[in-house]
């Protein structure tokens, strides 16, 4: 192994102490409620479960995908040639002259093509879900926001603003119901149409990858045909805050 090599290997480990040691304190000071260790396992059991063995699930009734029309899907195809191709390439450059780096490399590709997969096939089949009086929202594993009906104040169409210089304008305090991921459009300013935002009468709680909490005041909706999913949720408010008003005057 030659001293590159060992150089490289001790940056990766101290790299990954480091963001064990803050996820550990997060975890201390209650910003998760479960060990985000445990939970990182237990996602990446899921994805590679997904990438495997499950490709495809039957939507249930009252479910709304949201990865249609989605511009991860060309994003998606593109980085897994890209993957392919680079794990071939890197194998039959190395294998003679590094055979220990080229078996690492392989192995780290053929993860990130597994994961890729996974990751794909999970967030395709976690539609948005109603469940009695909540709305469900799981992005795969990604983050995930559950609220009840009587939470939202209202729901209007939106855009993506964007600043003078071009750039995108992103907002604070919001859950993004997309499939593409949110590293794209902060780094490469990739972003699928926004159609639609649904406005919270009080802050609410939505979950990231490792567990975190993060306070969110609304949800934006990314979905290409959004229509169908936004008049069940109107039709469904508005008959929970009919049964709620009728509630409180047969209490009156």
């Amino acid at each position: 192994m030659d001293t590159q090599l060992i150089i490289s290997l001790i940056i990766l480990i101290v790299l990954a102490d480091i963001g064990a040691i803050i996820l550990f304190i997060k975890y201390k000071k209650g910003h998760m409620e479960k060990n985000p260790f445990l939970t990182i396992l237990k996602k990446e059991a899921i994805v590679f479960y997904y990438a495997l063995f499950r490709w495809k699930v039957k939507p249930a009734e009252g479910t709304y995908a949201f990865h249609k029309g989605s511009n991860y899907f060309w994003l998606f195809i593109a980085l897994l040639h890209e993957q392919v191709i680079e794990a071939f390439a890197f194998h039959y450059y190395l294998k003679d002259v590094d055979p220990l780096r080229a078996d690492i490399l392989v192995v780290l590709h053929i993860y990130s093509i597994l994961y890729m997969l996974g990751d794909y096939n999970l967030v395709r089949n976690s539609p948005i879900t109603f469940k009695g009086r909540q709305v469900l929202m799981n992005v795969g594993v990604r983050r995930s926001l559950h609220f009840q009906l009587k939470d939202v104040a209202s729901i209007q169409p939106a855009r993506t603003q964007y600043a003078k210089s071009g750039g995108i304008i992103h907002e604070k305090n919001v859950f993004h119901v997309a499939m593409l991921p949110r590293v794209f459009t902060r780094v490469f300013g990739m972003i699928d149409e926004l159609r639609y935002e649904i406005i919270f009468k009080e802050p609410i709680e939505a979950r990231g990858y490792f567990g975190q909490r993060k306070v969110v005041e609304k949800a934006l909706i990314y979905v290409e045909d959004a229509e169908p999913f936004i008049q069940d949720l109107h039709e469904k408010v508005k008959i929970i805050a009919t049964s709620d008003k009728e509630l409180h005057a047969k209490i009156k």
